[in-house]
C-alpha cells in the first residue's frame, strides 16, 4: 500500500518542498535560519519566560515604590494612629509628641497637633499665653476630670494633668477669649490605671459627707489624716498618697476635686475628697467627704447611726 500524502506516514519529512516553506517562516519570524524549525519551540519557550520575568518584576516595583512613597511621605498620619487591639503600641503611635503645646491668642486657642500621648504622671501641657492678660487653661474630659490653671500675660509655662485616655477638651479662658479645640490622648505605654476601691466582693462602697469636726491643714495628706481621725476611724497602719491613676500622679496637679487616696497593706480603702477653705492659692485644706468601703467605714457609720438615735 502506498503512504498518504500531508501530515500522515510521510508528513513533514515526506515532504521536501513543504518543510523548506515552512524553514523560511521560521526565519522570518527571527529565529536562526540555519536552526529553521528546529527551533520554533525554543523560541516559544522563551517568551513565556520573558513574560513570567516581567510579571514579577512589575510586582517588586510596586512593591519597592510603596515603601518610597512612605518614606518621601513622612510615614503614616500622626493624627490617624492607635493602639493595636493586643495594647502593643503602632510605630506611628509610639512616635507621638508626650507633651501638647497649647497656645492662647487674641483669636483663640490653637493646638498643632490631634493626638498626644502622657508620661508617666499624666498630660503634660506647654502653655504658651501672647495675651496682654492672665489666662485660664482647662482640661476637661466630661463627667470625669476638669483640671485648670491660670498663667500671666505673656508667659510661657507647663501644667500636668492626670486625666483619663480618650477625647479630651483643653481651652483658653481670659482676656475676652473662650475657645477650645478637642484632643486624643493616646495611653500608649498603659500607664493609666483607673484608680479603684479594693472593697471585697460582699462589701460596698459608701459616702460619708458630714466631716464638719475635721480640722483644716496646709498639707492635703495631713488633711486627710485629720478627716479619717474625725470619725473615730483607727489611722495607724494607714497610707496617704495621691490618687494613683498614673504611676507618678501628685497631689498637687490642680484639679476641680482633690483628694486623697487611703491605703491599708497596699490596698486602697478609701478617697477623701478636699476643698480649699478659700479662694487664696495658699489657703489651708478642709476635708468635705470620705468615699470608702462600708467595711472600713464601718465604725463612722454606726458611730453615726447611734448618735442619730439617742
Amino acid at each position: 500500500a502506498r503512504p498518504r500524502s500531508g501530515a500522515g506516514a510521510g508528513g513533514v519529512n515526506g515532504d521536501p518542498n513543504l518543510r523548506a516553506r515552512l524553514e523560511r517562516l521560521a526565519s522570518n519570524a527571527g529565529d536562526p535560519p540555519e536552526r529553521g524549525l528546529d527551533r520554533v519551540a525554543a523560541r516559544r519557550h522563551r517568551r513565556l519566560r520573558r513574560r513570567r520575568g516581567a510579571v514579577v518584576t512589575a510586582a517588586a516595583l510596586a512593591v519597592l515604590l510603596g515603601a518610597v512613597s512612605l518614606v518621601m511621605d513622612g510615614g503614616p498620619d500622626d493624627d490617624q494612629v492607635a493602639v493595636s487591639p493586643a495594647r502593643r503600641p503602632t510605630r506611628a503611635a509610639a512616635q507621638l509628641p508626650e507633651t501638647v503645646e497649647v497656645r492662647c491668642t487674641p483669636t483663640g486657642i490653637d493646638i498643632p497637633v490631634a493626638s498626644v500621648r502622657p508620661q508617666q504622671n499624666g498630660l503634660n501641657v506647654r502653655v504658651i499665653n501672647t495675651l496682654v492678660t492672665p489666662v485660664e487653661v482647662r482640661v476637661v474630659k466630661e463627667a470625669v476630670w476638669t483640671g485648670r490653671q491660670s498663667f500671666a500675660a505673656g508667659v510661657v509655662g507647663t501644667m500636668v494633668q492626670p486625666v483619663p485616655p480618650g477625647s479630651i477638651q483643653i481651652g483658653c479662658f481670659g482676656g475676652g477669649v473662650a475657645d477650645s479645640n478637642t484632643v486624643e490622648l493616646v495611653d500608649v505605654h498603659s500607664y493609666y490605671q483607673k484608680p479603684e476601691l479594693a472593697c471585697p466582693s460582699e462589701d460596698e462602697a459608701i459616702e460619708i459627707t458630714d466631716l464638719g469636726g475635721a480640722e483644716p491643714d496646709r498639707a492635703m495628706s495631713t488633711t486627710a489624716r485629720k478627716g479619717i481621725a474625725s470619725q473615730d476611724l483607727e489611722v495607724e497602719g494607714l497610707a496617704f498618697g495621691a490618687r494613683r491613676g498614673y504611676p507618678n500622679q501628685r497631689l498637687s496637679d490642680p484639679t476641680d476635686d482633690p483628694m486623697v487616696q487611703v491605703s491599708r497593706d497596699g490596698d486602697t480603702v478609701a478617697f477623701v475628697h478636699l476643698r480649699r477653705t478659700d479662694n487664696h492659692r495658699d489657703a489651708k485644706w478642709r476635708a468635705v467627704a470620705i468615699e470608702g468601703c462600708q467595711s472600713f467605714l464601718s465604725a463612722a457609720t454606726t458611730t453615726k447611726t447611734t448618735a442619730a438615735s439617742t
